[in-house]
């Protein structure tokens, strides 16, 4: 079974849900999923990450940008992970989430798939079309993002529908790329 590791940078607590919903749908989809919070830096397991066919990259969107508590974790890829080209043609993506509906979580997006570029990854974006092109999928990638999950803040320590739904949705699409390629 493919390994995805889902690293993030909890935050408000948005990114751990929208995680752990990802997570959940990529295992019914038959990946072997590991959750991976950032934060604790004792928590980063450096080699289940050389062994992950895919690496999923989460962090709210502050300022405009990637979390600094995240990006700590990112540029600590920089020497050895890097020079060596460890994460070479590995599958890729991200997630964020940010107060308001668009909030400059695009720019977030962008970071991380340049990051994922630097190290020679590949990819994967959100594919899901949701309303008002197809007025029966109201709130499924709300933002119309497809570089990436772009999904707005929790409220009351639950995610949206619509932004757990695009989340299940990204990961079974994450776990089914990582069968077909990883």
């Amino acid at each position: 079974m493919a390994k995805l590791a889902i690293t993030y940078w909890g935050g408000s607590g948005t990114i751990t849900l929208t995680a752990r919903a990802i997570a959940g749908a990529a295992a019914e989809a038959g990946a072997e999923v590991y959750l991976m919070d950032v934060q604790h830096p004792d928590a980063v397991d450096w080699d289940l990450l050389q062994e992950a066919g895919a690496i999923l990259m989460g962090s709210p969107t502050y300022m405009g940008g990637v979390a600094a508590g995240y990006k700590t974790f990112l540029e600590a890829t920089g020497s050895t992970i890097w020079l060596e080209r460890h994460w070479k043609d590995k599958l890729a993506g991200g997630f964020t989430c940010g107060i308001q509906q668009a909030g400059d979580k695009l720019a977030t997006l962008k970071s991380l798939a340049v990051f994922a570029a630097q190290h020679g990854m590949v990819w994967v974006g959100q594919e899901v079309i949701g309303a008002p092109v197809f007025p029966e999928r109201p709130g499924l990638n709300s933002s119309g993002t497809f570089l990436g999950l772009a999904v707005e803040q929790a409220e009351e320590g639950q995610l949206r529908a619509g932004c757990d739904a695009s989340a299940r949705l990204f990961g079974a699409r994450m776990a089914g790329a990582l069968a077909r390629w990883g």
